[in-house]
């Protein structure tokens, strides 16, 4: 890929069909569950962002990844030295640039290591090896970071690029209203958990004994500190808000598209993807997922370079029951 971010190859994985299921997805930003620009929606209304005043613009750095055998894009190629070298030159020499740091593996397991310390499927999965090395810029304040992006990204040896700013669009995000969020199955939803499975009730929303059950796990299930259901009308709301800069997104998206779900507080000590886990597979559930699963996803893709089709099983690994 020769592009100034990874988001060019990363469009309708799962997100496809009518614009309309589109939104009711993406509105489902507790998981990451389409890459492109709905992936970075959700991961910029997910992931926690410190505001402008206390990150500016050149302190987040620009993350460069260099090719693998196994890396997305790269035709089973690495790297070579000499592209090394020329690439360091290259960043070098850009005006745009205030400092260049090159990591290797071994830095980048390190840091791995740091980031993931208690999640013990995920460091059993990844060795050194997996890991591509990257060069971090920091970039001017002020200068125009995507042209940054483009002249970088088109350089031999690049994988891709990933940019905090680009995905938190600069500007500070809400915080999450809560730990976890199950999401019920709607008249269109597409999602595997909502067309089969559930006898009569498939290709249907969630029936009322469907939901009876669910809230009788919520009420009964350790780890659950307390819960709250939001309906379609406030689900609406909620992402218009989220999505006010996409018109067409929203001009899109009906009340009827949007899933009625379940947010849910959940005690520091449980095993959140445990609860979110069982959840998931209840009939009438759409999908189920929590904060610190979708924060190891969006670290994953963006400061360790894991995206592609590929590394679907690494995410789940992530977010299996014991990482978190």
């Amino acid at each position: 890929m020769r592009a100034g971010s990874r988001g060019s190859w990363l469009r309708p994985w799962l997100l496809s069909g009518a614009a309309a299921s589109v939104a009711a997805l993406v509105a489902a930003v507790a998981v990451v569950a389409g890459p492109g620009e709905e992936r970075r929606a959700a991961a910029a209304a997910l992931s926690p962002t410190a505001s402008p005043e206390a990150v500016a613009d050149d302190q987040q750095e620009i993350v460069v990844f260099l090719c693998t055998p196994s890396t997305y894009g790269c035709d089973k190629r690495e790297t070579t030295q000499k592209q090394k070298r020329a690439l360091k030159a290259f960043l070098d020499a850009m005006p745009e640039l205030t400092e260049v740091t090159f990591l290797d593996r071994a830095g980048t397991y390190e840091a791995f290591k740091r980031d993931f310390p208690a999640n013990r499927p995920l460091l059993k999965k990844v060795k050194a090896e997996d890991l591509p090395e990257s060069f971090r810029l920091r970039v001017k304040h002020g200068v125009d970071r995507r042209r940054v992006r483009v002249a970088v990204g088109r350089r031999p040896g690049v994988s891709g690029l990933e940019d905090p700013l680009e995905i938190r669009g600069g500007s500070a995000s809400t915080p999450a209203r809560s730990d976890a969020t199950v999401f019920m199955c709607t008249k269109t939803s597409a999602m595997p958990a909502c067309t089969s499975g559930r006898g009569k009730a498939s290709d249907k929303a969630v029936t009322p004994d469907e939901k009876k059950a669910i809230i009788a796990a919520l009420d009964t299930m350790p780890g659950i500190e307390s819960y709250v259901f939001e309906d379609q009308r406030t689900a609406y709301q909620h992402f218009s808000r989220t999505f006010a800069d996409n018109k067409a997104l929203i001009s899109a998206t009906k009340v009827s598209d949007m899933p009625e779900s379940y947010r849910l507080m959940l005690y520091p000590d449980a095993d959140w993807n445990s609860i979110t886990g069982r959840l998931a597979r209840m009939p009438g559930v759409s999908q189920a997922s929590n904060q610190r699963c979708l924060e190891t996803r969006v670290k994953l893709y963006v400061e360790y370079g894991f995206f592609g089709p590929e590394t679907d099983d690494l995410e789940s690994v992530a977010c299996a029951p014991g990482a978190g």
